[in-house]
């Protein structure tokens, strides 16, 4: 059993004793999640890009996108979730040696992993909520002809701020669309990747910020 499924056995169990047997009720929740991204990432890639002989260079980090999974213990209009968030994005440059005898491709491939806790208020259509994460950002870097692949993870805590708006399905599934703000409480450190890029320091970090939307369903009695 890996780290993440302990943590998320272990949380769900604390929740199921925290709220009373008789008005708990358990729903489980699954869904899709795409957020803007911005943590001046792009600036290194490009600096990169024009370093080399790319006839389609990597294409600017914008936006990612990934799945969600959790549990709300919930009773009455108060719930408790845990949650698993996974946000992805893949970079791709391609090049071609020998005149187009050669062709060849670079991937940066990035993502962003959070467990969470989180408090929810929610009526039958509107609701709010916070969640504080435990974040972990991946960066892999394969490029043609490197002896070595690139990779850097960087822990931090995150605050996501949420609404919910539910509507109402059949055979006892809900649709909720959450559409979300992710403060990180540190920043995002570019240097290793702009040093395995470029040999160079990276520009100032900054908070990977996201604006984010989830559609998600909740499976159980409500």
């Amino acid at each position: 059993m890996n780290r993440s499924s302990s943590i998320f056995i272990w949380l769900a169990a604390f929740f199921g004793f925290l709220l009373p047997p008789v008005n708990a009720q358990v729903n489980l929740k699954a869904g899709y999640n795409i957020s803007l991204a911005d943590p001046g990432l792009n600036q290194v890639v490009k600096a990169f890009s024009s370093s080399q002989n790319y006839t389609s260079p990597f294409n600017q980090l914008s936006w990612m996108h990934g799945f969600e999974a959790g549990l709300r213990f919930k009773a009455d209009i108060h719930a408790f979730e845990v949650t698993y968030q996974n946000a992805y994005q893949r970079l791709q440059a391609k090049g071609d040696h020998n005149d187009g005898t050669g062709p060849y491709s670079d991937k940066i491939r990035l993502g962003i992993q959070s467990g969470a806790i989180g408090y929810q208020v929610t009526g039958e259509v509107f609701g709010m909520g916070t969640d504080l994460q435990y974040q972990w950002y991946t960066s892999k870097v394969e490029l043609f002809g490197a002896i070595e692949k690139f990779k850097y993870v960087q822990n931090m805590l995150a605050l996501k701020c949420y609404l919910m708006f539910t509507l109402e399905g059949s055979g006892g599934i809900d649709a909720a669309l959450q559409p979300y703000y992710v403060l990180p409480f540190d920043t995002y450190d570019l240097d290793p990747l702009s040093q395995y890029l470029s040999q160079e320091a990276g520009p100032s970090g900054k908070k990977w910020t996201r604006f984010g939307l989830s559609v998600l369903f909740y499976n159980g009695n409500k």
